[in-house]
């Protein structure tokens, strides 16, 4: 197992995270519920050791199908301009009720799980690497319980909040705005 692999969670996995069908060891679900795709092995089997999990947990996973490391690693994301009209906050910092991820297509050729997906891993992303262990996990538990895209939108407020908190206003929003990107 390589120590640079970013594992991520598979349809079978972010199911199991909200019907809890298959895991039934607690140290075990902890982990899947860390796997992101943002920390690495090594950075896994420290929490896994902090967590009193099986040292085998993440080979465990990978058997059950829960999760998987991509095929080959994710082209980097075109920059795409985002005019102030349509910045994702704007100057009051209200978050928005909806989120057309492409605003470019017409509403019917969105493709929602698509759009859920992409969203999904964006705030475990912003969580994980912003917010302190613990908030992060708190979050994160909350995003995995999220089945469309409104429930994750429903958590912008919460997580504005806790970025706040944590860095400040003025570079919770720059955090936030990424997500347009």
């Amino acid at each position: 197992m390589s120590p640079d692999i970013l594992y991520f969670k598979t349809e079978l996995g972010q199911r199991e995270i909200a019907k809890q069908n298959l895991l039934h060891s607690r140290p075990l679900r902890n982990v899947l519920l860390m796997v992101d795709g943002k920390r690495d092995v090594i950075a896994l089997q420290a929490l896994i050791g902090s967590i009193s999990a099986p040292q085998d947990a993440l080979q465990q996973l990978l058997a059950l199908g829960l999760i998987a490391a991509p095929a080959a690693p994710p082209p980097p994301p075109a920059p795409t301009p985002v005019e102030a009209s349509d910045s994702f906050l704007h100057d009051d910092d209200e978050l928005p009720s909806e989120l057309n991820l492409d605003t470019r297509t017409a509403p019917e050729h969105t493709d929602v799980t698509a759009d859920f997906s992409r969203l999904y891993q964006q705030l475990n992303g912003l969580v994980s690497a912003n917010l302190g262990m613990i908030k992060a996990y708190s979050m994160q538990l909350k995003i995995e319980q999220c089945q469309t895209p409104d429930q994750l939108i429903a958590l912008l407020p919460e997580i504005k909040a806790a970025l706040v908190a944590k860095h400040g206003e003025v570079k919770a929003v720059a955090l936030l705005r990424q997500l347009r990107q």
